[in-house]
């Protein structure tokens, strides 16, 4: 089980575009009630805030202005970028547009917290950064779509709120008080978290494209423009908060947990969203962001990993030559 899990996490990426493919020219695909895939996300956050570190929450303190500064380019940069982006590709597309939207105003996703360990980041920043977006997505998101809806397209404030409440807030919250309540449970929950996450998004994907294969061969031609739209979506923020956070004089490694924390946000659940209130030509971009971010995420962190290396290697080399 161990090796399945290092397999699925690791290929993650690439285990996604294949299953997308895959199922978009396969004639067969699984067949579930609209509810599985909310049901199956829940799961994974509830084990996320069941394995969540706490306790960095306090020691996290320090660190306001590093908070405030992800809190902010995030629902900023992040935001406008994706809503104005909207407006000027999609704007005769309605459905595409709003989940265009939905994709950069969700929560960060939970890779952020992975990839940003990977580059010697902050991870106790992305987690804090983590558990405000949860609070203010559900109010933000619902405010970015008002503009968009028109006849085909049709989003009510509430109903988005209260799967909000049911897919993201409830879960989180329920697994952080187990764990409160029950300190080991957090030990046993990573590697449930580790593989239960990778196997729900994977069949998350395969039941969303399968819906909506038919909506997607409609719109094939808006395919290359929608994937550099979402590639500007997701590099663009990534790279400007980071040399932000660089001009502000903010630390190496709280500048690249700010940079996944704005980067990386939770297209899986942007993909249920849109599927379940606007329809499945919607979910195409939320798709599309989830293989992009999750690529592009795991270069960058690879990225830093390999200069953290070098570092490395140079201290002990200077350190032998003083020697």
């Amino acid at each position: 089980m161990k090796w399945l899990t290092e397999f699925l996490s690791k290929r993650l990426p690439v285990l996604i575009l294949l299953i997308s493919v895959i199922t978009y020219f396969s004639s067969y695909y699984l067949k579930v009630p609209s509810w599985i895939p909310s049901l199956l996300l829940g799961i994974v956050i509830f084990f996320t805030g069941l394995s969540m570190e706490l306790d960095v929450i306090k020691g996290i303190r320090r660190k306001k202005r590093e908070l405030f500064m992800a809190s902010f380019l995030k629902w900023t940069i992040t935001v406008f970028i994706s809503i104005g982006m909207a407006y000027l590709f999609f704007s005769s597309k309605p459905e595409i547009a709003a989940g265009f939207i939905l994709s950069g105003t969700v929560p960060s996703a939970t890779a952020a917290t992975l990839y940003t360990f990977l580059a010697g980041g902050n991870t106790s920043l992305v987690i804090v950064s983590t558990l405000i977006d949860v609070a203010i997505s559900p109010i933000v998101t619902p405010l970015s779509l008002f503009g968009i809806t028109d006849a085909s397209v049709t989003i009510s404030f509430f109903d988005l709120l209260k799967s909000f409440l049911l897919i993201v807030v409830l879960p989180l919250s329920a697994g952080i008080v187990i764990q409160r309540s029950f300190p080991d449970s957090k030990y046993h929950a990573k590697s449930a978290t580790k593989f239960g996450s990778s196997l729900a998004l994977l069949l998350t994907v395969h039941i969303i494209v399968g819906n909506g294969r038919e909506s997607i061969q409609q719109e094939i031609s808006i395919l290359p423009i929608l994937c550099l739209a979402i590639f500007i979506q997701v590099v663009f923020p990534m790279i400007a908060s980071y040399f932000i956070s660089k001009k502000l004089s903010i630390s190496e490694e709280d500048s690249r947990a700010i940079l996944f924390q704005v980067g990386l946000c939770n297209s899986a659940l942007a993909a249920i969203l849109a599927f379940d209130f606007i329809g499945e030509l919607a979910a195409i971009a939320p798709i599309i962001n989830m293989i992009i971010n999750l690529s592009v995420g795991s270069w960058i962190s690879n990225y830093f990993a390999r200069k953290n290396i070098v570092k490395v290697i140079e201290i002990r080399q200077n350190a032998e030559a003083i020697k």
